[in-house]
């Protein structure tokens, strides 16, 4: 924002472009598991070390999110904004597997195969009136059995056994008509976990159906987040550029470049990439937030207004939109309004606003 008498003002906005998406976000997590409400891993830690267990034998880093969530009767793969998350109901996990450890294992091996095969579901979709889903019951009953042909690869690869697998399934399908169901009769998911056991026994290679340069790119993703969270921001640009390039429909990535742009100081270059990433996601709140804090530095304060407006709509809980809106009605002079808007994020916990009323609304 242009520097005014309101110096000090400015310095308490300190306004930040730094990436959101983070695969170690629990508080992100949290809400989202939430927003599904309506082992025995007894706890996080020991359903993160079964995750470690099962990416090792595919030779893949940690990328998960893992997160217990009560009352959702199942497990979940999902992601938001290019991180992927794995929800399980340690309830439900608990009454299918009995207390065994190879059956929650086995159940989120079936989660993690989602990811792997391309086939989680974006939050939004899947708590939107919409489908879940674009495919067909068919197409999503096929995806099922490649889940579990992966858990099947996975546990056998560990060690564990068929049998622990089939009762497993046994505890949670059943062999009626599944023609207008989402998920497989048993006796398709028995063969489909025998399938990937006898590959992990016989040295098969596994075969997952997202494409590599797919693959190539949530790599460069995690490498280029990873640069950022180090200061490297240039390092991180040129990270998302790869992704971008090899998955150019991916708006996390044009968002968290964008914001490794205006820590660099290159507004114009975020602004341009936060347009791209609200172009594929409407509802990108993060990215209009931002892009108004890109346009205040560049003097266009009722832009920035529109778009802090429009994170506030999109996230009403955002104390940083309300503030900052509030900073830039005080520079165009609508005090009343400004004072309003601090109000408001000082009721939703933003720290600096009442000591920003006292001083500027007095």
């Amino acid at each position: 924002m242009r520097i005014t008498i309101l110096s000090a003002l400015f310095f308490l906005v300190s306004l930040n472009l730094t990436a959101q998406a983070d695969y170690g976000n629990k508080g992100e997590a949290i809400q989202l598991c939430k927003a599904l409400q309506g082992s025995q891993f007894t706890n996080y830690r020991e359903a993160n070390s079964a995750i470690e267990d099962i990416l090792s034998v595919i030779g893949a880093k940690n990328r998960f999110v893992v997160q217990p969530c009560d009352n959702i009767n199942n497990a979940a793969a999902v992601t938001m904004q290019g991180i992927r998350y794995i929800f399980f109901d340690p309830d439900f996990m608990n009454s299918i597997s009995s207390g065994s450890y190879s059956s929650n294992l086995f159940i989120l091996a079936h989660e993690v195969g989602h990811h792997i095969n391309g086939h989680s579901q974006d939050i939004v979709m899947l708590l939107s009136d919409y489908a879940p889903t674009s495919n067909t019951l068919s197409e999503q009953r096929i995806e099922e059995l490649e889940a579990d042909e992966f858990a099947g690869f996975i546990l056998g690869k560990l060690g564990h056994s068929l049998s622990s697998m089939q009762n497993t399934l046994r505890g949670s399908a059943d062999n009626g008509d599944d023609t207008y169901s989402t998920h497989p009769s048993l006796s398709k998911r028995l063969k489909s976990v025998e399938t990937g056991y006898n590959k992990a026994k016989g040295n098969e290679a596994l075969r997952t159906n997202v494409s590599s340069s797919k693959q190539t790119a949530e790599e460069y993703f995690y490498s280029a987040h990873a640069k950022g969270d180090l200061g490297d921001y240039r390092g991180a640009i040129q990270d998302y550029n790869k992704a971008i390039e090899l998955d150019p429909d991916d708006a996390a990535a044009y968002y968290n470049r964008g914001a490794a742009k205006g820590e660099l100081g290159d507004d114009r270059g975020a602004i341009q990439d936060f347009n791209k990433a609200i172009e594929l996601d409407p509802d990108y709140a993060a990215a209009y937030y931002n892009r108004g804090v890109a346009k205040g530095e560049l003097g266009d304060d009722r832009g920035a207004i529109q778009d802090y407006s429009k994170a506030i709509e999109l996230d009403p809980d955002d104390a940083a939109a309300y503030y900052n809106r509030g900073v830039v009605k005080y520079i165009l002079g609508d005090k009343d309004g400004g004072c309003l808007d601090w109000s408001k994020a000082g009721e939703l916990g933003y720290e600096d606003a009442y000591d920003t009323i006292k001083e500027y609304c007095q």
